[in-house]
């Protein structure tokens, strides 16, 4: 997927680099427990997908103030994502049964 920020273009991806990221910033496992969680994934999303990202999790925090479209498809992209990886999942568990 593909989002604008500021007129530049940003890809998103849900990847285990950006796990990765989450991780690495927040010191913690994976694990989106509250709102600075998710917008911290977000961050992430752009950071793991985007080598030459100069934006700071401060400017990032900006633009979704000002830009709450942004948010949205940041939330509707990442639900979708993880209806994907529910449905793995539970294709995944219901094979091993078989």
């Amino acid at each position: 997927m593909e989002i604008q920020i500021k007129g530049t273009a940003y890809n998103i991806r849900y990847t285990i680099r950006a796990m990765f990221v989450f991780e690495q910033i927040t010191g913690k496992i994976f694990r989106l427990e509250n709102l600075t969680d998710y917008y911290l994934f977000y961050y992430s999303l752009l950071v793991a997908n985007n080598s030459d990202l100069q934006m700071t999790f401060e400017d990032f925090i900006n633009e979704c103030d000002d830009e709450p479209a942004l948010v949205i498809q940041l939330q509707e992209f990442l639900s979708k994502e993880m209806e994907k990886q529910s449905a793995f999942i539970s294709d995944t568990v219901d094979s091993k049964k078989k």
